[in-house]
């Protein structure tokens, strides 16, 4: 018996996910207000202006194309319904109920604490150049740093423990990276913005991990244990 795939979805480590979220929240927070603390919260650091400048340069057109592509691999806008159909693919089709809830909390995550830190800091993007690529709302944090980190990773770390892949964790770092250099590139982020997106985006991709890993499992305070320890 696959404990793991056997737990009913409502049964799932609600405990460890909500304060997964909190932490991940929380920690975006910090960042910012440490960020803020340094002065030119609007205007950015001396050292993201330098950034900017030193990245705004017009690539060849090639690579100038990427960087106009590679953010949609890592926004939720793409990726919510690419992951819907992969959530009811895996928990329909598969009766893969454990890896589809996964994938979809750690979705719906990455989708709302974009907006939640956006809407607490209100930063304005930067001004320096035109801007280019889609962008909306505030600049703080990066959500597709966010989504990137937590969502694309959730997937390779997917494929390497069902199929044993290991490339996946290459792919997505190549898009994780084009994403996270290109808004800064694109002009459409502050460096912080991406930093703290980074931040946030690996504390709810651990804590989604910790929730969800099947070498773990939950104690009766809700808390995880290590099958291996048990």
């Amino acid at each position: 018996m696959n404990l793991e795939r056997d737990r009913p979805w409502y049964r799932q480590r609600w405990p460890i996910i909500i304060a997964g979220f909190l932490a991940a929240y929380v920690a975006g927070l910090l960042f910012a207000v440490i960020v803020r603390a340094q002065g030119n919260w609007s205007n950015g650091l001396p050292w993201e202006r330098s950034l900017l400048r030193a990245v705004h340069p017009t690539l060849p057109q090639p690579l100038d194309f990427l960087m106009l592509v590679f953010p949609w691999f890592g926004t939720n806008i793409s990726l919510m319904p690419v992951i819907a159909m992969i959530v009811i693919w895996l928990w329909f089709r598969k009766r893969r109920v454990d890896l589809a809830m996964w994938l979809l909390v750690v979705q719906l995550g990455s989708y709302a604490l974009n907006p939640m830190l956006k809407g607490t800091f209100d930063r304005v993007r930067p001004n320096m150049y035109p801007k280019r690529g889609w962008f909306g709302w505030t600049s703080f944090p990066s959500g597709h740093a966010i989504a990137s980190i937590s969502v694309l990773f959730t997937i390779a770390i997917l494929l390497h423990r069902e199929r044993g892949w290991k490339w996946p964790y290459l792919v997505v770092g190549i898009i994780a990276f084009g994403s996270a250099y290109s808004r800064i590139y694109l002009a459409v982020h502050w460096p912080t913005d991406v930093i703290g997106g980074l931040i946030v985006g690996a504390v709810w991709l651990w804590a989604c991990y910790r929730s969800f890993n099947p070498d773990t499992k939950v104690t009766a305070t809700g808390l995880p244990r290590s099958r291996r320890a048990a």
